[in-house]
């Protein structure tokens, strides 16, 4: 199975084009919700990073945080919308740029498949390309948006993913 990897830069720029800013709350601190040492077991190896949350901006409701093994990247970004309401309206609105970036990707050798989570916070889905390089799950947990993504040259099985992100969830 062919796999590829992106830039730290070129990640975080994808990951945070499915949680647009707006400055209705603060943005937390990514890292407090998964240690490298949680990605490290998941991973199988080592990772750098997991220290220092990142914020797009003053006044941004989202955050992110990297882990890296090599050329394996892992994302996780915090949205915080404020009220569970709007959480959801956003949950939703990613759904839906996720479906549609399914019909888009229709008969491509690298399709996205967005399949909705069953069990995973208020509500949740994945999205990953059939090729099995890219594999990113969205949760709303109260009035929290998360997204956690991998990227690159490993393949993690998608239980796995979703073990971290019930993880940080929890938290």
């Amino acid at each position: 199975m062919a796999r590829f990897s992106l830039s730290p830069p070129t990640v975080l720029v994808a990951l945070m084009a499915v949680a647009p800013w707006a400055a209705q709350a603060d943005a937390p601190s990514a890292c407090k919700f998964l240690t490298p040492a949680l990605v490290s077991a998941a991973l199988g190896k080592p990772v750098t990073g997991g220290t220092i949350s990142t914020v797009d901006h003053a006044g941004a409701t989202a955050s992110s945080c990297l882990y890296s093994a090599g050329a394996t990247m892992v994302v996780l970004l915090v949205d915080e919308r404020g009220t569970a309401a709007a959480a959801m309206q956003e949950y939703h609105s990613q759904l839906d740029d996720s479906r549609s970036r399914d019909k888009d990707k229709q008969g491509a050798s690298d399709e996205q498949k967005t399949v909705l989570e069953a069990g995973l916070g208020d509500a949740a889905f994945s999205d990953d390309m059939t090729n099995g390089s890219v594999l990113g799950i969205t949760a709303v947990h109260g009035s929290r948006i998360f997204t956690i993504g991998v990227v690159g040259a490993v393949s993690l099985p998608h239980e796995r993913v979703r073990s971290l992100l019930q993880t940080a969830l929890s938290h």
